[in-house]
C-alpha cells in the first residue's frame, strides 16, 4: 500500500487510539407541517409534522410500524430525493436551512450493515465520509483513531472489512459518522438483528460517543428498554401524520392514560410484554410425532467444490441432533455469527448437509424421499415453510395480494398432485392473513415499496397462506410493533394448535416465551438444549459475532503485503506496457518465452501463491492453446509437412506460426494477471484519481460497486432458495417452468439495484459528490517504483534482445 499513514492498528494511527472524538456544534432540528408522499403512494408517509429538536439533544423516535420514521431519518440527512411522483409539505429544516441543503452536517447508520461499507479496509471506510467534507489529510487519521476507539472496534486500520461481522459492521458504520464529526447523528434501528450483548455494546459506544461530542442524536427503535434510561425525550409518531405524544421517558412510561394510549397504539413500552393468549385447538400441550429430525448434522453455506468436509464443505456447525414434533415450537438461539440461519435453511431443505442428515418423517414426506432437499419445489411449499432474514429475498409478485395468493395457488397435495386450494380458499386466506397482520390498506402496493416492518410480516405471511406443516421463520418479529408482534405470536399458536410445528431462529426472548418454544442454543461450543436434549458444536464461522475467514481474500491479504503489492499501481501499469510493448510489435515464441519466464520468476514477489496463480491464469492458456492450433490448422504452410489432414495440413511453418500466436497472446495478458493479483482495489483508485487526475466520482463509485459486485454470487444462492421454497417453477410444462426460473435473474437484478441504491444513500450521506474532497492517504511513487519501471523496461529489453540475437524477429507489419 502507498499510503503516508500507519495501517497496524488504530494506535498507529496518529493521535494513537487514546483520542477522543472533539466537541461539535450540536445541530438543531425544526419541522413545520413537514410531511412527505413516497413516488408510488397515494397516502403521505409523514404529514403534519411539528416537532423542535434543541441542540444536543438525545431524542428516541419511537410508533407503530409503518408510521414513517425512517422516513423522517432519511430526510434529515438530505437523502431523499425529489422526482415527478413524490411530494413534500411544509418545511424541515436543520440548523435553519433546508435539511437537503445542509448534507454533511448529519450522519446516518441504516439498517442494513452489509450496504452501509463503502471501501474494503476498515481505516478506508471510517475515513471516507471525513474525505468528503474536505477535512485536512493531517486530521483525517487522527478522527479515525478516535472514532474506532469510540466505538470500541479494535481491529487494524487495513483489516478487510469482508471480515468483519454484522456488529462489528455496525460499529464500522457509527465510527465513519463519528470521524465526520456531525452535528447530528441519526440511527435507524441500529441494533437490528444483533444478540443481546451486541445490543448493548452498540448502544453504549453511541451513547458514549454523543457524550463526547456533544451531537444531537436521534434514536429509531422499537424495543425501547435499552435506550429510554438514555435518552432525553421520546418522540412517538402516528402513522400517516405527525407527533402523538412527547416527552421524557420518566413522563411518557409512567403508569398512567399515557403509557396506557401507548400500549394501545402499539409501541414497546418499558416493561410491558403483550399477552398472548392460548390458542384452541389441541386438548394437551403434548408435542405430537416427530416430523423432522437432524442426526450428527452439519451444515455450510459453502459451495461443495471445497474439500474441507465429508461433504465437501467447511462446516459452521457440527454434531447437531434435534428432533421437530408437531404441535412444538423451537426457538434457535445464540450469537451473531454462530450458524443459525444456516442450520435453518439446512433443516427446511434448502442447502445441503455437510455431514450427517436431515430427515422428514413418512407424515410430512407423504410418499417422497426423506430427504427434504431432494423434494421438488411444488412438493416442499406445501410441507416446508421459510421465512429468510432478508424479507425481499422471497418476494415473488408485484402487489402484496398477489404475493400472499402465489403460495397457495402452487401448493400441491403431497398424494395426487392436484391443487392443495380451490381459488376461493386462495381468497379467503388471502383476505384474512391481509387483516390479521395489518396489511389491508397496502394490499395493491407493491411488497418492495413497504417499510422494514411491513415487509417483514408479508414474509411471514406468504409463508402462512400455503399452510405447510413445518414453518422455519428467520427473526420473524424484527421491526414489529407490539400489536403485530402479539398478532403475529397469535397467528403462530394457532399453527401448533392445528399441529403443525415452528422453528425460530430469534434473539427475541418474549417471542419463544410466548410460543411455549423448547430453546436451542447454538455457540462455540457443546451447549445444551433447554429443556434436554444433546449439545450444539460451533465450527469455523461459529463464534461472537466473528464469522470465517474467506481464503480468497486471504490470498489477496498477502498479496498486498508483498513487494510489489506495496508499489504504486500505476507504476506496475506502466511497467506492464514496457514490458508488453515489444510483443505487440513482433510474432515469434523468444520474446514472449522471456516475457513467460520472467513473470513466473516474479511471482514470489507478488505475494500469490502458485496454485491461486494458476487459478486466474488458466484461462489465458486455455485462450493461448486454441489461438495455436487455429493458426497452425490455417496459418501459411512452410517447410516440411508434419500431417496432412486433408481439408487442413500442418506444416513446419503453420506449426511454428501457431506456437508463436498462442504464446504471445498469453505473454501479453500474463504481466497484466500478476499485477492485478498484487493490486489493491482501493491502492488503485487513490492512483487513478490523484495521479491520473480521473473523477473521484466516477473512481469511487466504481470502487464501491466492485465491493458489491463480490455480494452477486450469494445473492443468487440466496435468491434461488428463496424462490425454491415459494415453489417458483414447480409445476406446468418445460417452457412454463423456465419462464418462471428465468425470474431469478430479474430478481438477482431487482436486488442488486435495491442494494447499490442503499449503498448510495450511505455515500450521500456522508457528503459524497458534494464538492472537492481530500484524500486519507496519499498515493505517492517511491524508490521501490522506480525499481518496478526499471524492472519492467529490463525484461521488455531483454525479450526484444532475445529475439533479435535468435533471429526470430518478426514485425507483425512486415
Amino acid at each position: 500500500m502507498s499510503a503516508d499513514t500507519g495501517t497496524t492498528a488504530a494506535a498507529s494511527a496518529p493521535g494513537g487510539a487514546g483520542a477522543r472524538p472533539e466537541a461539535v456544534v450540536p445541530a438543531a432540528v425544526s419541522a413545520r407541517g413537514w410531511g412527505w408522499r413516497h413516488a408510488g403512494r397515494s397516502a403521505p408517509a409523514i404529514r403534519g409534522l411539528d416537532l423542535e429538536i434543541a441542540p444536543g439533544e438525545r431524542v428516541l423516535l419511537v410508533g407503530p410500524s409503518g408510521a414513517g420514521k425512517s422516513t423522517l431519518l432519511h430526510a434529515l440527512a438530505g437523502v431523499l430525493h425529489h422526482d415527478e411522483e413524490a411530494e413534500d409539505f411544509g418545511d424541515l429544516l436543520v440548523d435553519g436551512r433546508p435539511a437537503e441543503a445542509s448534507r454533511g452536517r448529519a450522519g446516518l447508520v441504516q439498517q442494513d450493515p452489509e450496504t452501509q461499507v463503502v471501501l474494503a479496509r476498515v481505516g478506508d471506510d471510517v475515513a471516507f465520509g471525513a474525505e468528503n467534507l474536505a477535512v485536512p489529510r493531517a486530521e483525517i487519521w487522527d478522527r479515525v483513531a478516535a472514532a474506532l476507539d469510540a466505538v470500541g472496534l479494535d481491529v487494524p486500520l487495513d483489516h478487510p472489512t469482508a471480515h468483519l461481522s454484522g456488529g462489528q459492521k455496525q460499529r464500522l458504520a457509527l465510527a465513519g459518522i463519528l470521524a465526520m464529526r456531525p452535528g447530528l447523528v441519526l440511527l435507524d434501528e441500529p441494533t437490528a438483528n444483533l444478540d443481546p450483548a451486541g445490543v448493548l455494546e452498540v448502544r453504549d459506544a453511541v451513547i458514549a460517543a454523543v457524550a463526547a461530542t456533544g451531537a444531537t442524536l436521534v434514536v429509531v427503535e422499537h424495543r425501547l428498554a435499552a435506550w429510554a434510561g438514555h435518552m432525553d425525550r421520546v418522540v412517538v409518531l402516528e402513522p400517516g401524520g405527525g407527533v402523538s405524544h412527547s416527552g421524557t421517558p420518566e413522563e411518557l412510561f409512567a403508569e398512567g392514560p399515557v403509557r396506557t394510549e401507548l400500549i394501545e397504539a402499539g409501541v414497546w413500552v418499558p416493561g410491558h410484554v403483550p399477552v398472548v393468549e392460548r390458542a384452541a385447538g389441541r386438548p394437551d400441550a403434548t408435542p405430537g410425532p416427530v416430523l423432522l429430525a437432524a442426526a450428527g448434522l452439519a451444515v455450510s453455506r459453502e459451495a461443495s467444490r471445497r474439500r474441507r468436509s465429508p461433504k465437501g464443505r467447511r462446516a459452521v456447525l457440527s454434531g447437531v441432533d434435534l428432533d421437530l414434533r408437531a404441535g412444538e415450537a423451537v426457538g434457535i438461539t445464540g450469537p451473531n455469527g454462530a450458524g443459525k440461519s444456516t442450520l435453518a435453511l439446512t433443516l427446511a431443505g434448502l442447502l445441503e448437509p455437510a455431514g450427517g442428515q436431515v430427515r422428514a418423517a413418512p407424515d410430512l414426506a407423504g410418499g417422497l424421499s426423506p430427504d427434504p432437499f431432494r423434494w421438488k419445489a411444488g412438493d416442499l411449499v406445501s410441507r416446508i415453510g421459510t421465512v429468510f432474514q432478508e424479507p425481499e429475498h422471497q418476494f415473488v409478485a408485484s402487489t402484496v395480494r398477489e404475493e400472499l395468493a402465489f403460495g397457495p395457488r402452487h401448493a400441491r397435495h403431497p398424494g395426487t398432485g392436484r391443487p392443495l386450494f380451490t381459488p376461493e380458499e386462495v381468497e379467503r386466506r388471502v383476505d384474512e392473513l391481509l387483516g390479521r397482520l395489518r396489511l389491508g390498506h397496502l394490499a395493491d402496493a407493491n411488497p418492495f415499496t413497504l417499510s422494514g416492518g411491513e415487509k417483514r410480516r408479508l414474509s411471514v405471511a406468504t409463508v402462512l397462506a400455503a399452510g405447510p406443516n413445518v414453518l422455519v421463520l428467520d427473526e420473524p418479529t424484527f421491526g414489529q410493533d407490539a400489536n403485530t408482534w402479539r398478532e403475529l405470536a397469535l397467528l403462530l399458536r394457532e399453527e401448533l394448535a392445528a399441529g403443525r410445528t415452528v422453528l425460530a431462529v430469534t434473539h427475541d426472548e418474549h417471542f419463544t416465551a410466548a410460543l411455549g418454544a423448547r430453546t436451542v442454543a447454538v455457540g462455540t461450543v457443546p451447549v445444551g438444549i433447554v429443556p434436554g436434549g444433546s449439545g450444539v458444536t460451533g465450527a469455523g464461522a461459529a463464534g461472537a459475532g466473528t464469522p470465517g475467514r474467506d481464503p480468497g481474500i486471504a490470498v489477496a491479504d498477502a498479496a498486498a503485503r508483498s513487494v510489489l503489492g506495496r508499489a504504486n499501481p500505476l507504476a506496475k501499469m506502466v511497467a506492464v506496457l514496457l514490458v508488453t510493448a515489444g510483443l505487440v510489435a513482433t510474432l515469434d515464441w523468444v520474446s514472449a518465452s522471456v516475457v513467460v519466464v520472467a513473470c513466473l520468476a516474479l511471482l514470489p514477489l507478488s505475494g500469490v501463491g502458485p496454485f491461486a496463480f494458476l487459478r486466474r491464469a488458466w484461462p489465458l492458456a486455455v485462450a493461448g492453446l486454441m489461438a495455436a492450433w487455429g493458426t497452425a490448422l490455417v496459418g501459411n504452410d512452410s517447410g516440411a509437412v508434419l500431417l496432412d489432414l486433408g481439408i487442413f495440413t500442418l506444416t513446419e511453418g503453420s506449426v511454428a506460426a501457431g506456437a508463436a500466436t498462442g504464446l504471445r497472446g498469453f505473454a501479453v495478458a500474463l504481466p497484466a494477471v500478476l499485477v492485478m493479483a498484487s493490486t489493491d482495489p482501493t491502492d488503485l483508485a487513490d492512483a487513478l484519481a490523484q495521479k491520473a487526475r480521473l473523477p473521484h466520482r466516477f473512481v469511487l463509485g466504481g470502487l464501491a460497486a466492485l465491493r458489491l459486485l463480490g455480494l452477486l454470487a450469494e445473492e443468487w444462492r440466496t435468491l434461488g432458495m428463496a424462490r425454491r421454497a415459494r415453489g417458483v417453477g414447480s409445476h406446468g410444462s418445460a417452457g412454463a417452468r423456465l419462464r418462471a426460473n428465468l425470474g431469478q435473474a430479474f430478481g438477482l437484478l431487482v436486488q442488486a439495484i435495491r442494494r447499490a441504491s442503499r449503498l448510495a444513500v450511505t455515500m450521500e450521506a456522508k457528503g459524497f459528490g458534494e464538492g472537492p474532497r481530500t484524500w486519507a492517504r496519499a498515493s505517492v511513487f517511491t524508490g521501490l517504483d522506480a525499481w518496478v519501471l526499471l524492472g519492467g523496461a529490463a525484461v521488455g529489453a531483454a525479450a526484444i534482445g532475445a529475439a533479435l540475437a535468435a533471429g526470430t524477429w518478426n514485425l507483425v507489419w512486415s
